[in-house]
C-alpha cells in the first residue's frame, strides 16, 4: 500500500505514516470525520508519544503490523474512544476476518472488547460462543473517562459495560484535568456559605431577578428582542423546570409556550429539514450545521428521553448529566424553531430535577453564556462543524435542504467533554461571582434606601428611580434628570444623597 502524505487534508508530520483510526479510515476509504488523528513515527522521538498540532505522533516502538485488525487493536488501546468511527470501522470488516482474530485469543482482553463494541453497535452477533465463567473488565478506563458507577455485566463477552449510554445513543466524556479539577469542588458548600450570607428574603428577591435575567439572555443568545411578556412568560417556565418528566409531550408543550405565534411554524417535532446557516441571494442554502432527518426524529428522541432516565438511575454527576441530554438536544435540532433556547432550559432541568439547585433558586446559566458567547458558539461548532463533510444534501425549491443519505448515527454518538467543561465553567461563575453581586448589590440598595428614607421623605419609586439614576452615572445624578424629576431637592441634600450611594456601593 502507498504511504498516505495527507489524511482528511491535513499534511502528515515528516517521516510518519498513519496508525489506528486514522490508518484505518484511509484504509477503507471511509468519510468519516476523526477529531483525532495519529500517526507513528520512522524513528524514536523524546516521549511515548508527543502533540504536533492536530497530530498524535507516536513513537517507533509501537510500530505494528500493516494488518486492520492490528489496527483496530492499537486504538481501542491506545487512542481516545470515538464511538461513531469505531462503528463505522467495524461495518466495514467482514465478520470472518473479525472472528477468525478474535477466536484465536478470546479471552484477551482487546479481543473481548473489540467484540463487545462490534455487537453493542451493530446489535449483531459474531459466531463465538460465550466466553466461560472469567474475569469481568472494565469496558472503560476509568482514569481516562467518566464512567457508569453501575456497570451493566455482560456475561457473553466477560465484559463490564461502564458506558454512560446505551447502543441506541451514547455519550464519551474524556477525563481531562480541567474537569477532573471541578469535579471535586464542593458547590453546595459554597452556595450555602454566600446564601447564608444574607436573609432569606433577599434571597428569594435575587432569584426573582436572575431567574429574569437567565430568561431574557436566553432570548438575546438567539438574537431575538424579546417582549417583556415573553420574557416573563418563559422565566416562570424556567422556575418550574425539573417537575415534569421529560416526553416528546412535554417538549411540545414547551414548544408551544415558547412560541406564541404558531401561524407559520409547525409546533412539535418537525415534518421538513433544518439547517444552520444562511441563504444567498436566490435562496440557495449554505448550511453550517444540518438537523438529523425528520424521519429519525420520533426515534431519536424517544432513545433521548431513554437516556435521560438511565443516566438519573446511575446517578451520574448532575452537570455532566444537565450537559449531556441539553446539548443532544440542540444537535439533534428536533424542533422547526426554538431549539436553542429549549436546549438551555433543559439544563434547568436537570439541574432542579436532580436537587442540584437550592430550594427557590435558579442559576442564570444563560446570563453567563451570553457574557462567553463566543466561547459557547466556538464549542458548538467544534462538534457539528466536522460532521458536514458526512451529510450529503441537495436544496431544495424553497430554499431549504433534502439530506440524502442516513444520518441517524451522526446525532447518537458524540464527545461532550468541552461542552462538560464550559457549562462546569458557566456553574462555578454563577456561584462564585453572579449570585454574590446580585445579593450584594441588593443589600447595598436596600441599606442606600433606608439611609435616603430617613434623611427626606420621598415616594418609593422616586427613592428606587434617585438610586438607579446616581448609580448610572457614575455616582452622581445629572443636571437633566434633577431638573426633570428631582428640582425640589437642594443641592446640599443631593449631595448627601450622593455620598451615601457612595458609601454603600463604593462608586
Amino acid at each position: 500500500m502507498l504511504m498516505a502524505i495527507a489524511f482528511q487534508n491535513k499534511i502528515l508530520p515528516n517521516a510518519c505514516n498513519l496508525i489506528g483510526f486514522s490508518w484505518l479510515l484511509n484504509h477503507f476509504n471511509l468519510n468519516v470525520s476523526l477529531r483525532n488523528l495519529s500517526c507513528i513515527s520512522d524513528k524514536r522521538i523524546a516521549s511515548p508519544r508527543i502533540q504536533k498540532g492536530l497530530w498524535t505522533i507516536f513513537d517507533a516502538q509501537f510500530n505494528i503490523d500493516e494488518r486492520a485488525f492490528s489496527h483496530l487493536e492499537f486504538s481501542i488501546k491506545h487512542e481516545e474512544l470515538d464511538l461513531l468511527v469505531l462503528k463505522y470501522i467495524l461495518k466495514s470488516f467482514a465478520k470472518e476476518e473479525l472472528t477468525q482474530n478474535i477466536q484465536s485469543t478470546p479471552k484477551l482482553i482487546l479481543n473481548k472488547k473489540i467484540w463487545f463494541y462490534y455487537e453493542f453497535l451493530l446489535n449483531d452477533k459474531l459466531e463465538l460462543d460465550d466466553l466461560p465463567i472469567g474475569r469481568y473488565d472494565n469496558l472503560l478506563d476509568e482514569k481516562k473517562y467518566i464512567v457508569n458507577k453501575n456497570p451493566l455485566k455482560s456475561q457473553r463477552h466477560k465484559i463490564n459495560n461502564n458506558l454512560l449510554g446505551t447502543s441506541k445513543i451514547c455519550p464519551i466524556i474524556t477525563k481531562t484535568q480541567k474537569l477532573e479539577a471541578y469535579l471535586h469542588l464542593n458547590f453546595s458548600a459554597d452556595v450555602s456559605n454566600v446564601m447564608g450570607k444574607v436573609s432569606k428574603s433577599l434571597v428569594r428577591r435575587a432569584s426573582s431577578f436572575l431567574l429574569l435575567s437567565d430568561s431574557r439572555a436566553s432570548f438575546e443568545i438567539e438574537g431575538e428582542r424579546a417582549t417583556k411578556n415573553r420574557i416573563e412568560n418563559w422565566g416562570k417556565i424556567i422556575n418550574e423546570a425539573g417537575k415534569t418528566p421529560l416526553s416528546i409531550n412535554e417538549i411540545e408543550r414547551l414548544h408551544a409556550i415558547l412560541l406564541e405565534d404558531s401561524r407559520f411554524l409547525k409546533m412539535g417535532l418537525r415534518d421538513d429539514e433544518v439547517f444552520l446557516g444562511d441563504r444567498d441571494r436566490d435562496n440557495f442554502p449554505i448550511p453550517e450545521f444540518i438537523g438529523a432527518r425528520s424521519e429519525d426524529l420520533r426515534a431519536l428522541i424517544e432513545d433521548w428521553i431513554e437516556l435521560d432516565s438511565l443516566l438519573t438511575h446511575n446517578q451520574i454527576d448532575p452537570i455532566l448529566h444537565a450537559v449531556i441530554i441539553a446539548f443532544s438536544f440542540v444537535y439533534i435540532h428536533p424542533l422547526e424553531d426554538g431549539n436553542g433556547r429549549i436546549h438551555r432550559y433543559l439544563i434547568h432541568h436537570v439541574l432542579a430535577q436532580r436537587n442540584f439547585y437550592p430550594k427557590g433558586l435558579i442559576f442564570p446559566i444563560s446570563s453567563v453564556i451570553l457574557d462567553e458567547i463566543e466561547k459557547y458558539r466556538d464549542i458548538l461548532v467544534s462538534h457539528t462543524l466536522p460532521l458536514m463533510s458526512m451529510i450529503h444534501w441537495e436544496a431544495t425549491a424553497f430554499g431549504n435542504v433534502k439530506i440524502l443519505n442516513d444520518t441517524s448515527d451522526l446525532y447518537r454518538f458524540f464527545n461532550c467533554t468541552k461542552s462538560c467543561e464550559f457549562i462546569y465553567y458557566s456553574v462555578e461563575k454563577t456561584i462564585k461571582e453572579t449570585l454574590p453581586n446580585e445579593l450584594n448589590y441588593l443589600n447595598a440598595f436596600d441599606k442606600t434606601y433606608g439611609a435616603i428614607n430617613e434623611i427626606i421623605q420621598m415616594p418609593d419609586n422616586k427613592i428606587k428611580s434617585l438610586i438607579t439614576f446616581i448609580l448610572q452615572n457614575s455616582g452622581k445624578l445629572s443636571k437633566k434628570k434633577k431638573e426633570k424629576y428631582y428640582e425640589k431637592l437642594t443641592e446640599q441634600e443631593l449631595l448627601e444623597i450622593e455620598n451615601i450611594v457612595e458609601e454603600y456601593f463604593k462608586v
